[in-house]
C-alpha cells in the first residue's frame, strides 16, 4: 500500500520528533527556524490526519491552555526506516509512545526546552553549537550507561567547551539521583571518553525540576567531589531558569 506523500518539510518534522520523541508546535517551529506559525500548523495537522504523527491535547482548563503535543505514529516508521543515519532498532518504540507516562513526555519537552534556551545563547554570545540528543547518542558504545539525555559542544574562536545534559524529574527518588551522579563521577574516573574521543570530558548541566531539588543536588555533588580525587564540572539549573534563559555556562571548571 502506497504511502500518502509528504513534503521536505514535513520529512524534517518527523526527523526531529525521531531525535526528540515528544514536541510541541513551538519547539518545532523555533527550531526548523520557521517565521509562519500557520504554516507549521497546517503541517502538523496534515501529517496528523495522515496518520504519520499523534496529537496530544486536552480541552479541560487549564491544559487546553497548552500547545499540543505531537509524537511519531506508526506510518512515519515506514518512512524513516529508509532515511540515513537512522537506528531502525530504535524506531520499535514508535509502538509504545502514545501509552508514555506524563512525567516521561515532559521529560522529553524539558529537554526540548533547554535546547531552544541553548539556541538563543548561541546567537547571543557569536558561539556555534552542535547538539546530539539521546537518540543521536545511541551508536556509540563507549558512552555513560544509561545515556545522557543530550551532549553539546560549543565553539568560539578560541576555546570549545563540551557537556552532558542529564534532566532530573521531580518523582526520581533521591537515592537514584544520588547514584547517578556517582555514574558520573566513576565514568570520568575511568578515563573511557578520552579514550575513544581524545577530547577533555565534557562538564555536566543538571537540569533540576525546581530549586529545593537543585540545592540538595549542589550539596550532594560538593560532597561527592570532596571525597572524590576527579576533575570534573558540574553546572545546575532549572526549567523556570531555562525558560529565563539564564543558563550559566560560562565559569567550566567550578560548581555552577
Amino acid at each position: 500500500m502506497e504511502l500518502p506523500p509528504i513534503t521536505r518539510k514535513q520529512l524534517q518534522i518527523l526527523l526531529l520528533l525521531y531525535s526528540y520523541r515528544f514536541l510541541n508546535r513551538q519547539h518545532i517551529q523555533t527550531i526548523l527556524k520557521h517565521k509562519d506559525p500557520h504554516r507549521i500548523k497546517s503541517w502538523l495537522t496534515d501529517l496528523t490526519q495522515k496518520e504519520y504523527l499523534n496529537r496530544i491535547y486536552s480541552k479541560t482548563f487549564p491544559e487546553n491552555t497548552k500547545p499540543a503535543i505531537y509524537h511519531l505514529n506508526l506510518k512515519s516508521k515506514k518512512i524513516l526506516e529508509e532515511q540515513p543515519n537512522i537506528n531502525t532498532n530504535l524506531l520499535k518504540r514508535i509502538y509504545r509512545e502514545k501509552i508514555r507516562s506524563r512525567t516521561f513526555i515532559d521529560h522529553h519537552l524539558s529537554l526540548a526546552d533547554t535546547y531552544i534556551t541553548l539556541l538563543a545563547l548561541e546567537r547571543e554570545n557569536n558561539v556555534t553549537m552542535q547538539f546530539f540528543p539521546k537518540t543521536l547518542l545511541a551508536d556509540h558504545r563507549y558512552l555513560l550507561k544509561p545515556l545522557p539525555d543530550a551532549y553539546f559542544v560549543l565553539t568560539d574562536p578560541s576555546t570549545t567547551k563540551r557537556y552532558f545534559i542529564e534532566t532530573l524529574d521531580d518523582q526520581m527518588p533521591r537515592f537514584a539521583i544520588r547514584n547517578r551522579i556517582q555514574q558520573y563521577v566513576d565514568y570520568a574516573d575511568s578515563r573511557e571518553w578520552e579514550s575513544h574521543t581524545k577530547h577533555p570530558f565534557p562538564a555536566i548541566l543538571f537540569v533540576c525540576p525546581n530549586v529545593t531539588l537543585k540545592k540538595y543536588v549542589q550539596r550532594f555533588i560538593t560532597q561527592t567531589l570532596e571525597e572524590d580525587i576527579v576533575d570534573l564540572s558540574f553546572h545546575l539549573t532549572t526549567p523556570e531558569e531555562i525558560k529565563q534563559g539564564e543558563i550559566n555556562l560560562v565559569e567550566y571548571n567550578t560548581l555552577g
